[in-house]
């Protein structure tokens, strides 16, 4: 395992030095800006692509919140903790006792945001201690990885199965559909069979979807709750529809707001709304399912219905020209989309929400826009 070490360089050499030995005193390759070659990159460039090439980060905090004065604002510590959180495999230790710089103590608080943040353990006094503790975390991590293996291939496998088939019967309205299916790993059991029976769930969930802070159920068509195959399915004749099985896989189908006159294309605010809706409700989902977090990764696929629809625009093109337009035509249906690689950290749904969103905006234009 490659594993990253990240801090202040200046007056942190006994910490930094802790922490190499305690990677190295567990056969792991030590990976350091320290120890970099020469190279005609830039050292940003350099630090960031050794945390992507890593497999885990250590974290090492301290009073001082090092050099700022970089094009992002951020010290590269911080620019290296996004970069490495965004994957999910950073673990913090803070030290005890000395007075945080005021940058500092902000970063510290993002780094501890209880929702958003990471767990750390108790903060270190000495180098020793830090060493200790160290290995300690990178010991349960390797034993967590080992009894707990995500087969992504297969989870994105599961997501795609999830998604409907263009002009199903179900279906009844010609309007456009978001379907997000939503699939976690490790692969296990989340909600028993009495629970995805349970009324007093299904009423709660029915709340949610039509009244909820994210809801996306119209309180305008009736709503059908029915088991299929030992999974929960909620849908409405306008084709919104919620699944969720035992393994707390779901499939979010959100309708997409039409264009308001002229020719009908796909408008890209709107598929952009409809896909922030339907992450934020999985995510709140995956909270109320999944509290212990036992899921700690996460596949997204995602696919657009468009039926009678054909043709992406942007609200101002839109506008600009809502009664005529060159729009390309499919032949047959696209094929479901999914992110690259296909596998984010579960605390992504909160953390990188907006950058999901560009990036399956994206890929969805590039299949309907052409």
């Amino acid at each position: 395992m490659k594993v990253f070490i990240s801090s202040v360089m200046d007056g942190y050499e006994n910490y930094r030095a802790a922490v190499a030995a305690a990677i190295e005193s567990l056969d792991h390759e030590l990976i350091r800006a320290e120890d970099f070659p020469s190279s005609n990159s830039a050292s940003r460039i350099a630090c960031l692509q050794a945390v992507r090439e890593a497999d885990l980060v250590i974290l090492i905090l301290g009073e001082r919140y090092g050099w700022a004065d970089t094009a992002s604002g951020l010290s590269p510590t911080h620019e290296e903790f996004r970069e490495a959180k965004a994957e999910g495999k950073i673990m913090a230790f803070v030290q005890n006792g000395v007075a945080f710089e005021s940058a500092q103590e902000k970063f510290i608080a993002e780094v501890e945001n209880y929702d958003t943040g990471l767990h750390r353990g108790r903060r270190f006094d000495t180098s020793e201690q830090l060493r200790t503790e160290v290995t300690r975390a990178i010991s349960r991590y390797q034993l967590a990885a080992a009894t707990t293996p995500i087969n992504v291939a297969s989870i994105l496998e599961t997501a795609k199965s999830l998604i409907p088939q263009q002009n199903q019967n179900y279906l009844s309205t010609q309007r456009p559909l978001l379907h997000l299916a939503v699939a976690g790993g490790p692969s296990q059991s989340i909600l028993r069979p009495s629970e995805i029976e349970d009324e007093a769930m299904i009423s709660s969930l029915v709340s949610d979807l039509t009244n909820g802070p994210r809801a996306y159920f119209s309180y305008r068509f009736r709503t059908e709750p029915k088991l299929e195959q030992g999974a929960l399915i909620i849908s409405q004749e306008n084709g919104s529809r919620f699944r969720v099985d035992e393994a707390a896989a779901m499939l979010i189908s959100v309708r997409i707001v039409e264009a308001e006159e002229g020719m009908k294309p796909l408008i890209e605010e709107n598929v952009g709304d409809a896909l922030d809706l339907a992450l934020g409700f999985a995510d709140q989902m995956l909270e109320r399912f999944d509290r212990t977090q036992k899921l700690s990764r996460i596949v997204l696929v995602a696919s657009i219905e468009t039926a009678s629809m054909f043709g992406w625009r942007t609200a101002a093109e839109q506008n600009a020209n809502p009664k005529s337009g060159s729009f390309g035509m499919f032949n047959k249906e696209p094929r479901p989309i999914h992110l690259n690689p296909a596998d984010r950290t579960r605390m992504a749904l909160k953390s990188e929400r907006a950058a999901i969103v560009q990036d399956l905006l994206a890929l969805l234009r590039r299949q309907h826009s052409s």
